[in-house]
């Protein structure tokens, strides 16, 4: 392994990139061949097992007790209930780990927020055709894939259309409509920020945290200090996530010795950061509709269903068990507020965490994420760690879409074709006469966080009260584009990098 403290190239200015993840990837990538790159990435493993790269497989690292390639924190609701919270611990980030299905999101939420930084809806269509690809064997890009619709999902659109909803592209979040899916995958493995390194010419360092940053006298960034020591650079581009990215500032903030306290002090730093709580509907079938209830408890239908994937045929290995979807404006101000997803199986908690990970009853999920989220926390400092507190359900606004999003699914639940398949909704009883009891029980995190440093950048994603610091990742956005952030990172990153080489 190259040390390091060592390495440059005397030709061309340094950037330091802290981050492997969604957005690092993308930036370092972009920045190559102007400049000498740096990747500076905190989590231990380069990759995990070829079987984990299957959509459907990757469910199993959130099982392991170990935790070696998932990171599980808790977090503490206000009535005390504890959630899991899971950090990637991949190269590659949340891209890795979470980042199966796609959604490029809404025109009008990303051209309000691009108007800071002189930009809009365009220039992520560009970057979207940069990027993205639905053609097989197309190297340089990530691919995607549309997820075939089994019974349910037939079902579940017809009642959708009869109650006046039309079929559209779920890529997109302006209109009412529902449809199918869009997943990040090739035709057996999962495709992420990986799949665009097809010319890497950049070095990445795992295992390398940093502690501080390094400032002169006037602000200017001079470079970072590791376990190894002090790095120089011209330039330092954080893009650690919204943990990593406040975590470090944050620190430096306290710091002296290397003027951080001194810089840092007038910048908000870790608050306003908002995360897609999610919340379930189970619902058990009067018949086997081919869900992963069913499959779990069969070791024959396991090995015919992985037959199937490795022979190229329209699967739920293709995803991560959601595939069909609606959007919908509840609170009727004319933006879609809410996404609903068929998840092809019952669960008793969030990855399992409150029990078994798949009902024995055949069954389906709905799985209900509001893109309008009002609740604003933030990430404190204790001792050497953090705290993250996304303060769940603090907006009321937020428990009333909430409210809106299941008395819609019951109203579903009761039409025809989808009713006829219906056995029984769990908890029913208590959704519908106690819903914000049921709400408060149930929710769990959408592990889509976003903010902390939205007021803390200019328009050239430069950090304020700095010099040569920027900040490209989920922490510079202040609301959702979209109701999955891995597409809305990875088109920022590709935007500021246009940004930076025409600038510096």
């Amino acid at each position: 392994m190259i040390n390091i403290k060592n390495y440059k190239n005397v030709k061309k200015k340094k950037v330091i990139i802290i981050g492997g993840g969604t957005a690092g990837l993308i930036i370092a990538k972009n920045l190559q061949t102007k400049f000498d790159v740096v990747v500076l990435e905190k989590n231990f493993f380069k990759s995990y097992p070829l079987v984990y790269k299957i959509p459907l497989m990757i469910g199993l690292l959130f099982r392991d007790r170990n935790k070696k390639y998932i990171l599980n924190r808790e977090i503490t609701l206000k009535n005390d209930r504890k959630i899991p919270f899971f950090e990637s611990n991949i190269l590659g980030g949340s891209s890795i780990m979470n980042g199966c299905v796609h959604m490029l999101g809404s025109k009008v939420l990303w051209d309000r927020f691009l108007s800071k930084f002189n930009a809009g809806y365009k220039d992520i269509l560009e970057s979207f055709e940069k990027l993205y690809t639905f053609k097989k064997g197309i190297s340089g890009k990530i691919n995607l894939s549309t997820i075939s619709q089994g019974i349910i999902d037939l079902e579940f659109i017809k009642t959708l259309h009869q109650q006046g909803i039309p079929v559209g592209d779920m890529n997109f979040s302006d209109e009412v409509a529902c449809g199918s899916i869009h997943v990040t995958t090739k035709e057996i493995f999962r495709s992420s920020v990986l799949s665009v390194l097809d010319e890497k010419k950049f070095k990445i360092f795992t295992r390398e945290k940093v502690k501080k940053l390094v400032f002169n006298k006037q602000g200017k960034i001079l470079g970072v200090i590791t376990e190894q020591g002090k790095i120089k650079a011209d330039y330092v581009i954080l893009s650690g996530g919204v943990i990593g990215t406040c975590d470090l500032l944050l620190r430096s903030k306290q710091d002296k010795e290397y003027r951080g306290m001194e810089v840092l002090k007038n910048l908000s730093i870790g608050s306003g950061i908002k995360d897609h709580a999610n919340l379930r509907v189970n619902v058990f079938t009067n018949q086997e509709i081919g869900s992963l209830n069913e499959i779990e408890k069969s070791l024959l239908k396991k090995i015919l269903l992985m037959l199937k994937h490795l022979c190229r045929k329209p699967t739920l290995m293709k995803g991560t068990g959601a595939s069909s979807g609606v959007h919908l404006d509840l609170d009727k101000d004319g933006l879609i507020d809410t996404r609903i997803q068929i998840v092809n199986f019952t669960e008793s908690g969030r990855h399992g965490s409150d029990g078994k990970y798949f009902s024995e009853k055949p069954g389906f999920s709905f799985s209900i994420s509001l893109i309008k989220t009002e609740s604003k926390g933030e990430l404190t400092l204790t001792g050497s760690s953090n705290n993250l507190n996304p303060r769940y359900l603090s907006s009321r606004k937020d428990v009333d879409l909430f409210k809106k999003a299941l008395t819609f699914c019951l109203v579903l639940l009761k039409e025809k074709p989808l009713s006829d398949y219906v056995l029984e909704i769990e908890n029913k009883d208590e959704i519908e006469t106690k819903p914000e009891q049921y709400i408060a029980n149930n929710i769990y995190s959408g592990h889509h966080l976003i903010g902390g440093l939205q007021n803390s950048i200019d328009s050239n994603f430069h950090l304020k009260e700095t010099e040569g610091l920027y900040v490209c990742d989920a922490s510079v956005f202040e609301d959702y584009v979209a109701s999955n952030i891995h597409s809305s990172v990875a088109l920022l990153a590709d935007l500021f990098s246009k940004n930076f080489l025409a600038k510096c």
